[in-house]
């Protein structure tokens, strides 16, 4: 079976990678009729089912390291394990809890036991190790040892933290009554539980498969739309489709639609965005400086030249963009003063800086941290002004800049251009700062020690709701071992972060609005800007569509 799959995969890729030198072979029984009829199954299917219309192809600039769920953690990896694998629960058009293998749950205990019953017709994707079809199954049992491996020790994965501090792990925490049932116990109720188990360290693998020496790294193993087929580093990923797929559209067609996936691995995203533009891929994402004034306008829309050619999707995305302070009080660091961090964020001027430095791609960053979407109402936060700037500046001792030492901008190459333009906005106020720049892995290092006093960072969601930004600012959550990279300690955020899993949902949200503003009237951070996610699509492409968790789901994509 193994050797059949591997074939198949290199002629998919003969396939996807020369599809020019087939031409002339479209109206004639030859190669191309064989190698399509092999590639949908080995068997004697309709070749008309196979095309370039059922090839996804999309680059990813950023690598692919790793593709076992719970150690993928860039939004590049997470793409990917989403094609391959599935969770407990994913999230709605409205990013609320829906269900996926668990088809029902109940909440009991008062909030602490949640009790999910799984869809019985799930199988993982084939594989040479199993003994036998029946063993394909999904099972309870699959679902405990996969969200148990996650707070294993010796596993060690980046996702442990989703249960930790939740469970108590010198009991049965997790358990499976039977193969269709799962039963997880917290220590106190959790409401954004259900939100949690649709991440990607939540995806469900087979624990056969791991005992038997799956290395899911590099050979994933799941059972979500499509499978694994053939990855050559720093080259392309290829998956095709699962034909044991659980899930039907609305009118009854199983999914997915499209017979495989093709990911390129091109570092130099001009590159990429070229091959976008002759129409080597469907989908292209995101915008660099090198041609976002080429592609965009200044208000965010689509340029003349290339409507037309192909969709943009313009649509927000629950990533809040930043300026961090490190708060060391042992320090005696200028930026320790509350009055001088209030007068730099004053005197950015947001709706400038996301016109000019972003062409129109974002929110002006002018409430809190938390993305005002997931608030009931809106924080109050810092917008331009700069005679406020300038009164605040004099009040921290350092009028229009006097006795002021230069500050460091910590940031990276791709931010550089904004960078600048904070440095000569606070030059206008007398504040003198110099900027470096650092490679990512660097610069976060250096975040997540303490070894930078004003950096450049931002804050993606891992899940569809506010606590995952207040988390940034608890005193339990201090880097390096947590999110908060600022160190800021306050003991009223804190009780009220406590509060959280006690109350019900429309006092949570308030006191969630309530410990923003108050974090914000703080400073610990300046909010540059809130995301805004760009997608261009192919002419060809239905189905794509996306929403503010920026998640690509690929199960329900036609092409024409």
């Amino acid at each position: 079976m193994s050797v059949i799959l591997q074939f198949r995969s290199h002629l998919l890729l003969l396939w996807a990678n020369h599809k020019n030198t087939f031409k002339g072979c479209y109206r004639t029984p030859c190669a191309l009729s064989f190698l399509l009829t092999i590639l949908l199954s080995g068997g004697c299917k309709n070749v008309d089912k196979v095309s370039e219309q059922s090839i996804f192809r999309y680059n990813e600039d950023a690598g692919i390291q790793v593709l076992d769920p719970a150690f993928t953690r860039s939004q590049a990896e997470i793409w990917a394990v989403t094609q391959l694998f599935n969770t407990l629960t994913e999230p709605d058009s409205n990013l609320l809890p829906a269900p996926s293998l668990a088809s029902s749950w109940r909440v009991s205990d008062s909030g602490k036991t949640y009790t999910f019953s799984l869809r019985t017709d799930v199988l993982f994707h084939p594989h040479r190790l199993w003994k036998n079809e029946q063993e394909r199954i999904l099972r309870a049992s699959d679902v405990v040892f996969s969200l148990r491996r996650l707070v294993d020790s010796a596993v060690a994965s980046p996702g442990a933290w989703v249960f930790l501090d939740k469970v108590n792990l010198n009991e049965p925490w997790i358990s499976a009554p039977n193969d269709s049932t799962v039963v997880l116990r917290l220590k106190e109720a959790c409401p954004q539980m259900l939100s949690l188990l649709s991440m990607n360290f939540c995806m469900i693998v087979p624990e056969r498969l791991l005992q038997r020496g799956l290395n899911l790294k590099t050979e994933p193993v799941g059972s979500g739309p499509f499978r694994f087929a053939q990855w050559e580093p720093e080259v392309r990923i290829v998956m095709l489709r699962n034909s044991t797929y659980w899930e039907r559209d609305r009118a009854g067609l199983p999914l997915p639609y499209l017979e495989a996936v093709n990911i390129d691995l091109i570092r130099n995203k001009q590159t990429a965005f070229m091959k976008f533009v002759s129409g080597d891929y469907d989908f292209f994402n995101g915008i660099e400086g090198s041609f976002k004034d080429e592609l965009l306008t200044r208000d965010g829309l689509l340029s003349p030249h290339y409507r037309g050619k192909f969709r943009l999707l313009n649509s927000p995305f629950l990533n809040t963009e930043y300026l961090g302070f490190y708060l060391d009080s042992s320090s005696g660091h200028p930026l320790q003063s509350k009055a001088l961090r209030q007068s730099l964020s004053y005197a950015i001027d947001r709706v400038a800086l996301v016109r000019y430095m972003r062409n129109g791609v974002g929110d002006p960053g002018i409430h809190g941290f938390v993305p005002p979407v997931l608030l009931d109402r809106k924080v109050q936060g810092y917008q331009y002004n700069p005679e406020k700037a300038m009164a605040l500046l004099a009040q921290a001792g350092f009028p229009a800049g006097k006795g002021l030492s230069e500050l460091e901008l910590n940031t990276t190459a791709d931010y550089a251009d904004m960078a600048l333009f904070i440095q000569q906005t606070w030059s206008r106020i007398g504040v003198p700062c110099r900027i470096a720049v650092h490679p990512g892995g660097q610069l976060r290092q250096l975040r997540n020690k303490g070894a930078i006093k004003l950096f450049r960072g931002s804050w993606i969601a891992d899940y569809a709701d506010a606590e995952s930004y207040l988390a940034c600012f608890t005193t339990q959550n201090f880097s390096p071992s947590g999110p908060n990279y600022t160190h800021y300690a306050d003991a009223e955020t804190d009780a009220q972060y406590r509060k959280l899993n006690r109350c019900s949902d429309s006092i949570r949200r308030e006191i969630m609005a309530q410990m923003d503003q108050h974090i914000t009237d703080a400073a610990p951070f300046i909010v540059l800007y809130y995301d805004r996610s760009i997608r261009l699509i192919g002419p060809g492409v239905r189905g794509l569509h996306n929403d503010a968790m920026n998640r690509l789901v690929l199960k329900h994509v036609r092409k024409q």
